[in-house]
């Protein structure tokens, strides 16, 4: 890989908040160009095609991408099956159709949907009221007139109830790894969680981060 696009990857991580990864310190790095991308395992239809996440990230990032359908397309022509695990005799199949160099595979871990809830608020209200009473006032030619006058303060005490709407964000939490494609072996691993109103929206900060983290990382080890 070119040194300027390395150190432009370090560039454009500087201050990023790093996700938990890890990176083989003994792989060449060197070697990687092509990235090919599975189908994540996901259990849930809101975060149906995480993957291109991470495609759309990985391109950003200068890296040559083969994204899943295209991968799912070769392979089914090929009547190769990469359902659980990987053999390192299928990851060199699959590099050797694709010329790949590596396999990003990746799983959702966990997911709560977002949700609405409704909750009673309480609020304490007093009222004063003055009280009132009538009275007769004699003038001085000897007369009477009715008079109303106060005499004290009434206070009410009431709580007031109202309904209050509140919306509790989705929480997200992925997994990737690399793959390399003539050994099998885990190259690159990294997790992340997250919450966000919107599933897709909290997939993709993950990708986000996780990507920047592995080029942030690569990035380092080049120049050691």
């Amino acid at each position: 890989m070119r040194k300027g696009l390395l150190a432009f990857l370090a560039g454009i991580c500087l201050g990023a908040c790093t996700p938990n990864t890890v990176l083989s310190p003994s792989y060449d790095f060197s070697q990687v160009n092509r990235i090919g991308i599975m189908a994540f395992s996901n259990a849930w239809a809101d975060l149906n095609g995480v993957e291109n996440l991470f495609a759309k990230y990985l391109i950003r990032h200068g890296f040559k991408v083969v994204e899943r359908a295209q991968l799912e397309n070769i392979l089914k022509e090929h009547n190769i099956s990469v359902s659980g695990y990987l053999a390192p005799e299928t990851t060199r199949e699959i590099g050797r159709i694709l010329g790949v160099d590596v396999l990003l595979i990746g799983e959702v871990s966990s997911y709560t949907p977002a949700r609405t809830e409704l909750t009673m608020t309480a609020s304490r209200r007093s009222e004063s009221r003055p009280i009132m009473t009538q009275d007769v006032m004699r003038m001085p030619d000897g007369s009477y007139v009715g008079y109303t006058r106060p005499v004290g303060t009434q206070v009410s005490n009431s709580m007031d109830v109202r309904p209050t709407e509140y919306t509790i964000n989705a929480k997200v939490a992925m997994i990737a790894k690399l793959v390399d494609v003539e050994t099998a072996e885990i190259v690159w691993i990294g997790s992340d969680s997250t919450e966000s109103s919107r599933a897709l929206d909290g997939a993709d900060y993950i990708a986000k981060k996780l990507v920047k983290s592995f080029a942030k990382e690569l990035a380092k080890q080049e120049k050691k």
